[in-house]
C-alpha cells in the first residue's frame, strides 16, 4: 500500500472513530489547519473537521468510508470512495481530492458521485 494509499485509509476511518479518538487520529493524518469542504459545508482546522465528522458519525449511525483507489502525484492527491452502510452495503460513493504538506492532508474537498 502506497504511502497516499495508508494516508487516506487512516483518514477515512476517522470519520468512524469514536469521540475520544476522533481527533488525535484525525491529527495523525491532516496538519492543524487543514481545510475541508464539501458541497454541504466548509470548516478549518482540526476541531472542526473532528465536529464535522462527529455529527455524520451521528447522523449516520454504523457507517464507515472504504477507500477504493488512490491516485497521487505532486504532493497532490484524489481518492475514490465509498460510503458503506451498517450491513456493508453501499449507500453512497464519490471522490476526495487533497493537497498533502509535510507528510499530511492539508486542504481536502469531497465531492458527491451521483447514484
Amino acid at each position: 500500500m502506497s504511502d497516499s494509499q495508508q494516508l487516506w485509509t487512516d483518514y477515512a476511518a476517522c470519520w468512524s472513530a469514536g469521540t475520544d479518538e476522533r481527533l488525535t487520529a484525525l491529527g495523525a493524518v491532516a496538519v492543524d489547519e487543514v481545510a475541508y469542504r464539501d458541497p454541504g459545508t466548509e470548516v478549518s482546522g482540526l476541531d472542526e473537521l473532528a465536529a464535522y465528522m462527529a455529527g455524520f458519525a451521528g447522523a449516520f449511525p454504523g457507517h464507515r468510508f472504504r477507500i477504493d483507489e488512490v491516485l497521487e502525484h505532486h504532493d497532490r492527491s484524489l481518492a475514490r470512495w465509498t460510503q458503506l452502510g451498517e450491513q456493508g452495503e453501499a449507500a453512497m460513493t464519490g471522490v476526495s481530492t487533497a493537497l498533502h504538506r509535510d507528510g499530511r492532508l492539508a486542504d481536502i474537498t469531497g465531492f458527491f458521485l451521483p447514484a
